[in-house]
């Protein structure tokens, strides 16, 4: 079982990128989930994509690979995995 930010997660990998639901209703990808996309390195080095669930307010934080938050790593979030 995965956990990002303190909260049950649901990670996908596909092609160099990592996918991470979690703070749904009823399950990490459930109604109102949050959204992280992250590429580079074996656990996604520059999140590129983050979308907070409808518990924290629902906000996008980085919404396009161009803005990609270098220094920010997937792994200070996510444990479990």
């Amino acid at each position: 079982m995965a956990w990002f930010d303190g909260k049950e997660a649901k990670v996908e990998r596909s092609d160099g990128t990592i996918n991470v639901f979690y703070g749904g209703f009823f399950t990490p990808d459930g109604p109102g989930h949050g959204h992280v996309k992250a590429t580079g390195g074996p656990l996604g080095e520059n999140i590129v994509y983050w979308r907070l669930p409808d518990s924290e307010g629902g906000q996008v934080i980085v919404s396009n690979s161009w803005d990609t938050m270098y220094g920010n790593d997937l792994g200070n979030h996510l444990s479990g995995f």
